[in-house]
């Protein structure tokens, strides 16, 4: 079973070829066992036996457990919002597209890693970008907010520390520990959020069938990075 979430698409929205029928969106799927390449099964969307639609089993078969991307046939109702495939709805450049003031924009700007855990909730996706089953991605916000929240603490806490280390000692330098902790913990921090805004851009590429466009095999850490 599969549940999936769609992003809102601008009423001025246009494909890049109107003649053209865009890509399918995609949705994750269990594997209820392990089955061979080709072989079809039946599977729901969002676990609701109304919307119950074929899957092919890709190249070189899974194993039970596995999660694989299938298309969502057209004839199948998606509720909520429906978002453009086969491309992004907003260019590199379109930070004002939603308005100056746009709440989605300066969480972006301010909250970055909130903002990301707003996205990888709606996606499905687990706390490291990553598919998962619904009992575990329901909590992928609170899961990220939280580590904002301790990042934040500890990093306070030893910059406190180092402060109230030089005023008692102001002749003798600062113990080497501080230095190393605050570094581990920014290293951690940071390469978690690399991570997991990566395999996000991964997997809203996937979702919606938008293809690599520059920097082909790296494009998602490329942009993730800068």
């Amino acid at each position: 079973e599969n549940k999936r979430e769609a992003t809102m698409v601008d009423e001025k929205f246009q494909p890049l070829d109107p003649t053209l029928k865009p890509p399918p969106v995609m949705a994750h799927v269990m594997a209820p066992s392990t089955l061979p390449e080709g072989y079809t099964f039946e599977a729901q969307l969002g676990g609701d036996p109304t919307k119950t639609f074929t899957v092919e089993v890709p190249a070189g078969g899974v194993n039970e457990g596995d999660t694989f991307l299938a298309p969502v046939p057209d004839g199948i109702d998606i509720p909520r919002i429906k978002a453009p495939t086969g491309q992004w709805k907003d260019s590199l450049f379109s930070f004002f597209s939603a308005g100056f003031c746009s709440p989605h924009l300066w969480c972006a700007l301010c909250c970055t890693q909130i903002a990301l855990g707003q996205v990888m909730t709606r996606m499905q996706l687990t706390w490291i970008g990553e598919p998962g089953p619904w009992m575990t991605t329901r909590t992928t916000f609170k899961v990220v907010v939280w580590l904002v929240i301790s990042y934040t603490i500890y990093e306070s806490a030893l910059q406190l520390a180092e402060i109230a280390e030089e005023e008692s000692n102001p002749y003798s330098n600062v113990s080497p520990f501080l230095p190393i902790f605050k570094t581990l913990g920014n290293v951690l921090f940071w390469f978690w959020f690399l991570y997991a805004l990566c395999k996000t851009r991964e997997s809203v590429r996937a979702r919606y069938s938008i293809p690599e466009q520059n920097c082909e095999g790296c494009e998602d850490l490329v942009c993730a990075t800068f």
